[in-house]
């Protein structure tokens, strides 16, 4: 199973700050990377972004990758 989270609710706004976390179980434990629009943009369970702007908009995934395979979160 892998899911994305989203820091706190409500309306996001531009200069606003959003952490995503990515959770996967598996193992052994997976390398997490994070793409935006299938670009890959870091690595690690957490995403963050500071001072959001529309430029940031888009679909967030992230991919847990072991050694017996690979999965894509929803968006």
């Amino acid at each position: 199973n892998i899911s994305v989270s989203i820091n706190g609710s409500g309306e996001i706004v531009e200069g606003d700050s959003v952490t995503l976390n990515c959770s996967s179980d598996s193992n052994p434990p997976a390398e997490i990377s994070w793409f935006k629009g299938g670009t890959f943009v870091g690595s690690g369970r957490i995403y963050s972004i500071s001072n959001i702007s529309s430029d940031h908009s888009g679909e967030y995934k992230c991919k847990s990758i072991n050694k017996h395979g690979e999965k894509d979160s929803d968006a």
